[in-house]
């Protein structure tokens, strides 16, 4: 995904177009599970914890910041 496409998702995403949530936790689902691990292993509810947390704060993105 280039810069502009990338850029276009992550507006959609922070009005609350459901694709676009998707489409950007999707990009970052490998960091998200890395994030995830505690004593070995991913735990579930942590990795559950940091997507709502994401879901949640993305309608309060700086987005003056991207690009």
């Amino acid at each position: 995904m280039d810069s502009r496409k990338f850029s276009e998702v992550l507006l959609a995403a922070m009005t609350g177009e459901h694709d676009a949530v998707e489409a950007i936790l999707s990009r970052y689902m490998p960091l998200i599970s890395k994030e995830s691990v505690l004593g070995g292993g991913v735990d579930e509810d942590l990795r559950q914890y940091i997507l709502m947390r994401i879901v949640m704060q993305l309608p309060n993105f700086n987005y003056d910041n991207v690009e």
